[in-house]
């Protein structure tokens, strides 16, 4: 896929409702190849971010394409009471707090949100 292509799936998948409901601060990285200092990036790593006005560290996974990847039912993404599984570089599905909130993701976009979670199960 070329990056003109890309872009305009970017572009096309933020006209999408549910994507912008997304609890996902990453959503946005889709498709992204992740290099640090020259060199692809491929296995774990983490970082410090501020999601919701706090500082969390971050948990990132990578496939040796870097681009971000789930393996062995492992998120690609985590950082407290939150988790993304990834693949190939695309969501696949989201846990939002602690397991309250899923999202269920297809071809880069979110195609269903379930919230209330916890309340439903009562």
């Amino acid at each position: 896929m070329t990056e003109e292509e890309i872009k305009s799936l970017k572009e096309k998948f933020k006209q999408n409702d549910l994507y912008k409901e997304s609890s996902s601060p990453y959503k946005d990285f889709q498709f992204e190849q992740f290099t640090a200092n020259g060199e692809v990036l491929s296995g774990q790593h983490s970082r410090p971010d501020m999601i919701g006005g706090k500082e969390v560290l971050v948990i990132f996974n990578f496939n040796k394409d870097g681009l971000i990847h789930s393996e062995n039912d492992m998120p690609a993404i985590e950082y407290p009471m939150h988790w993304e599984y990834w693949e190939n570089g695309l969501i696949k599905k989201v846990v939002d707090a602690g397991g309250d909130t899923e999202e269920y993701w297809e071809n880069g976009v979110p195609v269903r949100i379930e919230k209330n979670l916890s309340q439903r199960e009562k």
